[in-house]
């Protein structure tokens, strides 16, 4: 029953409305809680646990709800005694704690808030490995039915599109590089006569 009603409440928040108020928005694996992106990469003492944490990156309209795959760790860095990954498992982090699906499964996981995350970043939520040694990659994958959906805070929630920014490193110390993903502020895009224009 609690399943129906998560189902319900999720797919109500989201809508049907396409090109929302998220266009650039983008996931990343971070290692550190405050969701930092140049923490892409961990070299963590075998025989012990690591956190990677799922972030959206420059949603400037919010986000209520998001749909992502995190590849199965344990299959892809198989356990052989002495390196690899022993157990997995994924905490949401989002007021509400409503989600379909499962971060692992090949399908993948919608997560939805119950109110409007407006910080940015947002951490979404954590995958915990129990790490025994070597390489491991932690990759953000695409929902099978809602592949990198991300719904803004709009009445209804409108859909865009997020990009893989990074995916993050065990043990290897380099991280995997994502997509250009493209995060435009009033800064970055003004000119320097312009800046100086403002403040005259």
């Amino acid at each position: 029953m609690r399943n129906v009603l998560v189902a319900i409440m999720i797919f109500a928040l989201t809508g049907v409305a396409m090109s929302g108020d998220n266009p650039q928005a983008w996931a990343y694996i971070s290692f550190d809680a405050s969701g930092d992106f140049e923490a892409n990469a961990v070299t963590p003492s075998p025989y012990s646990t690591v956190d990677a944490y799922f972030c959206i990156g420059c949603s400037t309209g919010g986000m209520t709800t998001v749909s992502f795959r995190l590849n199965n760790a344990m299959a892809d860095c198989p356990n052989t005694g002495t390196s690899g990954i022993a157990t997995q498992s994924f905490v949401n982090l989002m007021p509400g704690n409503l989600a379909i699906g499962d971060a692992f499964d090949e399908t993948g996981i919608t997560i939805a808030s119950t109110e409007c995350m407006l910080m940015d970043p947002i951490i979404v939520g954590y995958g915990t490995y129990f790490y025994l040694g070597g390489d491991c990659t932690i990759e953000v994958l695409d929902h099978a039915d809602y592949p990198r959906w991300v719904v803004d805070c709009n009445d209804p929630g409108q859909v865009d599109y997020y990009c893989v920014a990074g995916n993050g490193s065990i043990g290897a110390g380099v991280a995997t590089p994502g997509e250009d993903c493209p995060c435009d502020s009033p800064v970055e895009d003004a000119t320097w006569g312009g800046i100086k224009a403002l403040y005259r």
